[in-house]
């Protein structure tokens, strides 16, 4: 990753299918999608209805924050309904060299955000049998305000695991607290 340009705005777009994407169509069309310079992150679905879906793209200088013209083509069947774009400033951009295999996304538009960046903390101990290698951490404020955050992680798996199981989060996140809680479908 080149410090020299770091990833600026990550652009989150949320959208409702017509049915869940139980056959892959709508990942695959995500997928198959060119992308800018940062790697891709696969179609994110929700922990709390597979109907609610999410992209997430991290850009740099000079990209354009415009939506995909050809990807939002080739969805709109699929789609019932679109909500507005949203971006958020990078606080935090950081990825390994090899991409994780699986994903998980927090948003919310509650919290307030001014003040000092948190500072770092030391999250190499805990139980090696329930922790997860990272590969990818991207935070982001929300642009334009100062309520909310987006958290994405990037995690490594030993091989596939059961299909939205929202007790691995290790709080009990939910619509009800105001997150919206995304994950890739590893089935």
């Amino acid at each position: 990753m080149s410090t020299n340009d770091p990833i600026r705005v990550l652009v989150l777009e949320e959208f409702r299918l017509r049915a869940a994407d139980v056959d892959g169509a709508a990942a695959r069309i995500v997928a198959d999608t060119p992308r800018g310079i940062e790697p891709a992150i696969p179609l994110l679905t929700s922990i709390e209805d597979r109907r609610d879906v999410a992209t997430i793209r991290a850009l740099r200088a000079g990209e354009s924050t415009e939506g995909n013209a050809v990807q939002h083509a080739a969805l709109d069947p699929l789609v019932s309904k679109w909500a507005p774009p949203k971006h958020y400033g990078a606080r935090i951009a950081e990825h390994s060299q090899s991409p994780p295999s699986s994903f998980r996304l927090a948003v919310t538009e509650s919290g307030i955000n001014a003040g000092p960046p948190a500072v770092g903390r030391d999250v190499t101990g805990g139980d090696p049998a329930t922790s997860r290698a990272v590969g990818l951490v991207w935070i982001g404020a929300p642009v334009g305000t100062h309520a909310g955050l987006l958290v994405l992680v990037g995690n490594y798996d030993a091989g596939p695991t059961a299909e939205g199981d929202p007790s691995d989060w290790p709080l009990p996140m939910s619509r009800d607290l105001g997150v919206r809680i995304y994950e890739n479908n590893r089935a």
